[in-house]
C-alpha cells in the first residue's frame, strides 16, 4: 500500500488517501450518522442509487473538497449558520 503524503496548500494538509482508506472513513462516518448503505443494492445499474456509486461519489467529493472548507472551523460562541442570514437577521430584529 502507497503511502500517504501530505502537501501544503493554504495552510491546510492535503493527504492523498486509498480508495480502501476513503471508504472505510466513509462508511464510519455514515455510521456515526445512523445511515445503513447495505439496504442499498451493492451494484446494480438500473438502481436509482447503489452503494458502488454513492462510494464513489463520496470519495471524489472528499478528494475535491477545497482547503477552505476543509479548514472551516464553527464559532461556537457566534451565531448559527443560516441558508438564508439576512432574512433570518430581519426576522430576530438585529
Amino acid at each position: 500500500m502507497p503511502e500517504p503524503h501530505a502537501a501544503s496548500s493554504g495552510g491546510a494538509q492535503a493527504v492523498d488517501l486509498t480508495d480502501e482508506e476513503l471508504d472505510a472513513y466513509i462508511s464510519t462516518r455514515l455510521t456515526l450518522l445512523g445511515v445503513d448503505l447495505t439496504v442499498l443494492p451493492e451494484d446494480e445499474e438500473d438502481a436509482p442509487a447503489d452503494q458502488r456509486r454513492i462510494m464513489a461519489s463520496a470519495r471524489r467529493f472528499l478528494r475535491s473538497t477545497p482547503a477552505a472548507i476543509a479548514d472551516y472551523a464553527l464559532d461556537p460562541l457566534g451565531p448559527p449558520p443560516t441558508i438564508y442570514p439576512a432574512e433570518v437577521h430581519a426576522w430576530n430584529h438585529e
